[in-house]
């Protein structure tokens, strides 16, 4: 009966691993399953990942041998009307050398940003537009800075006389220099600035300069009187305290610039100058219109005319009578 329990149990003991090893037997077949899966997803995403590169490689060649033939190479794309505006900074030679914008070239083989980037860098040019018209035109527009000082250099006594091209310096509105390279007979009738120092000027760059701004700022106020009554000859701004302005007649105006100088009531004044100038028909020579009150002025002496002398009246002799 012992011998009965003992075998039973030991029965119950070696079929109690089965179900242990058939777990793990199903738990490798269902692990390599999963691997040969994900190998067969991860090669299926291999192949159309490489059949995409190997579509769009075709797709890039046909598109470049159809551009290549339809505008690169297609004369109906020659540029044969270059239309210019060029405002007298340059010749269309010289554009034409600076660009690469030649005629028969294709417009689209043409690079207009790196055109317009030379052109932006011109200290004469203010602005640049560039325009592609198909089939066969390309437009190019300047607009140039518009100079309203020509700088007396050191030891000139009267640049306006010697402008030396590529050596000379101008500066517009904004105070951005210029250095032409050529002479312009407009250059010649600029208003001659004398006073500010050159020595970090540089071409198609704004000079940082307090005599500068002041003298601009003066230039600006001053062009809004007629200009038949006054017109700028040259401002010498060379002391710290005051800007001398010369105008066409030769008059010389002392306007002070130190601290908080009243600007507009010095250009009252002088408005006031003017009006009893052109009610008398006097002439400055010099104004300073520093002080507030009692402006100091001397007037031109001219010759006493002829006609304005006062001419004796003569006596008519009395007649004598013969009795």
């Amino acid at each position: 009966m012992n011998t009965h329990r003992r075998t039973t149990a030991g029965n119950r003991r070696k079929g109690g691993g089965t179900p242990r090893r058939q777990h793990l037997l199903e738990v490798n077949v269902r692990t390599a399953s999963i691997k040969r899966q994900q190998r067969g997803r991860a090669t299926s995403v291999i192949w159309k990942v490489s059949a995409a590169v190997m579509l769009a490689a075709l797709l890039a060649t046909g598109i470049r041998l159809a551009s290549q033939k339809f505008f690169f190479r297609n004369p109906e794309y020659d540029l044969k009307h270059l239309v210019t505006r060029l405002n007298g900074i340059m010749s269309r030679e010289e554009l034409t050398a600076l660009t690469g914008f030649s005629e028969g070239r294709n417009i689209f083989s043409l690079d207009l940003e790196q055109a317009n980037q030379k052109l932006s860098a011109l200290p004469e040019v203010r602005s640049v537009s560039i325009e592609r018209t198909l089939p066969d035109t390309i437009e190019v527009g300047l607009e140039p800075r518009e100079p309203v000082f020509l700088f007396a250099a050191p030891g000139d006594a009267d640049p306006g006389e010697s402008f030396i091209p590529g050596k000379s310096f101008l500066c517009d509105k904004d105070g951005v220099m210029m250095r032409p390279s050529k002479l312009d007979d407009k250059y010649l009738h600029l208003p001659v600035l004398r006073g500010v120092g050159l020595g970090d000027a540089v071409p198609g760059k704004k000079l940082d300069n307090q005599s500068l701004s002041m003298a601009l700022m003066l230039r600006q106020a001053l062009s809004e009187l007629p200009e038949e009554t006054f017109r700028i000859s040259s401002i010498d701004v060379s002391k710290p305290y005051a800007a001398v302005v010369t105008d066409g007649s030769g008059a010389r105006f002392t306007f002070g610039t130190l601290g908080n100088a009243d600007l507009p009531s010095q250009l009252d004044r002088l408005r006031k100058l003017l009006d009893h100038c052109q009610e008398t028909g006097r002439r400055i020579q010099t104004a300073n219109l520093m002080p507030s009150r009692n402006t100091p002025v001397t007037f031109v002496l001219t010759p006493e005319r002829d006609a304005d002398k006062i001419a004796p009246v003569a006596t008519p002799k009395k007649s004598t009578r013969h009795n």
